[in-house]
């Protein structure tokens, strides 16, 4: 019982931190601007997400927990390299022309 609540714990925990990367995708592809965004704060989420990946792969390698650990850190990473992208290559502003 108790490893069985702990899965759900750890699935609503995965699950939502993956429909919370969504809004910041979206925006970041929609205006392709990523100037508000940190990348140190992203990198931290990576070295973060590693690590949990890490403790699920040793403490609890069932399959469905390893996808959603494995997803959120593609996620995290989707999102540092758009960050990293439009950071370097900033949407150029037409001119208007009367």
């Amino acid at each position: 019982m108790k490893a069985t609540i702990a899965l759900i714990l750890i699935s609503v925990c995965t699950i939502s931190e993956l429909i919370a990367y969504m809004p910041q995708i979206v925006k970041i592809l929609k205006t392709k601007s990523a100037d508000d965004l940190s990348l140190t704060s992203w990198l931290i989420w990576i070295v973060s997400d590693i690590c949990y990946l890490a403790y699920v792969l040793l403490e609890s390698p069932e399959i469905g927990v390893v996808f959603l650990a494995t997803l959120s850190l593609v996620l995290v990473l989707f999102v540092f390299g758009l960050t990293l992208f439009y950071q370097k290559h900033p949407k150029t502003k037409k001119k208007n022309r009367h």
